[in-house]
């Protein structure tokens, strides 16, 4: 915490016996701030759930800053990968600006807005249907940004948060992407069916998808913690990206770092849309249980 004393100077006149003298008082004015860096090192990097570096050890550092006014702001970088996220340059950037309120120890409250990038990341010119020759209809260009808007809901060590994104697709989710990859995977058995019939008669986005997320953090004594999660997604006109995620761990403060350890993954309608596939062609299920591992250095 980083506390910050804006000086006023006041004028006192104290009658004396043929005198009249001046003194100067100061009285602190006291605006506060903090500023909490985060380091983190964890051998999969999970988003809902759902690894975003194809199963791979991931990177992540996260700058919190709060105001006493109750202004918030969140930076993030993370690695993700460029199976997941095609023609990138391995990064997913996230800023997040809003307001809370409340006692952190009852009740508390907040809005705001986040967005997302992928630098780089992109699928070009992918089908946008079919038709009965099995000829492209269109082409779509498709980039993974995203943004959001965020009420958040707490009591306690519970926290419940909603997410309702506006941007015109989540995380790159439309009729080109999710049918295109769809396709992919059900090419090797040659059961096309589901795959054409995910395109339908018209191209979809993903505006409007909601996702809702609990999270627990409760300390069992001075250095460690018992931290849980549960989420739902709710892919507008993508019912099978409906997911519901979880996770549950503990986190041990030791030599000045955070230590966890965590399961984590998701219950999906159609795992066939969390395939991703890697160059050499092969697949890999991207929301599988995982038992993750994680350090981190606070700053």
């Amino acid at each position: 915490m980083k506390t910050l004393y804006t000086l006023g100077l006041a004028l006192v006149l104290t009658p004396l016996p043929g005198l009249v003298q001046a003194q100067a008082s100061a009285e602190p004015e006291i605006a506060s701030y903090s500023i909490d860096t985060t380091l983190k090192i964890s051998t999969d990097r999970k988003t809902r759930g759902v690894s975003d570096t194809h199963g791979e050890p991931g990177l992540e550092l996260t700058v919190e800053a709060a105001h006493e006014s109750g202004l918030i702001a969140q930076l993030q970088l993370g690695s993700v990968s460029r199976v997941n996220y095609p023609e990138g340059n391995n990064l997913n950037a996230m800023l997040a600006l809003g307001w809370r309120g409340g006692n952190p120890e009852g009740w508390h409250y907040g809005l705001g807005a986040a967005r997302e990038w992928f630098p780089g990341a992109r699928v070009d010119e992918a089908p946008a249907g079919f038709d009965a020759s099995f000829t492209p209809t269109g082409w779509v260009n498709t980039r993974f940004h995203t943004s959001y808007l965020v009420a958040e809901l707490g009591w306690s060590y519970l926290t419940a948060r909603y997410l309702y994104v506006v941007s015109r697709d989540f995380r790159g989710a439309n009729t080109a992407t999710v049918c295109g990859n769809y396709l992919l995977v059900k090419l090797p058995s040659g059961d096309l069916g589901p795959a054409l019939d995910c395109y339908g008669s018209a191209m979809q986005h993903s505006r409007g998808t909601q996702l809702l997320d609990l999270d627990l953090s409760y300390p069992l004594n001075g250095q460690t913690k018992l931290v849980a999660h549960l989420g739902w997604q709710r892919v507008r006109n993508f019912r099978g990206l409906d997911t519901m995620d979880y996770r549950l761990g503990l986190e041990h403060q030791r030599w000045g770092l955070v230590w966890g350890a965590e399961l984590a993954g998701a219950s999906v309608r159609n795992r066939d849309l969390f395939i991703a596939i890697d160059t050499d062609g092969t697949m890999r299920q991207m929301e599988k249980p995982k038992l993750i591992l994680t350090v981190a250095k606070k700053f």
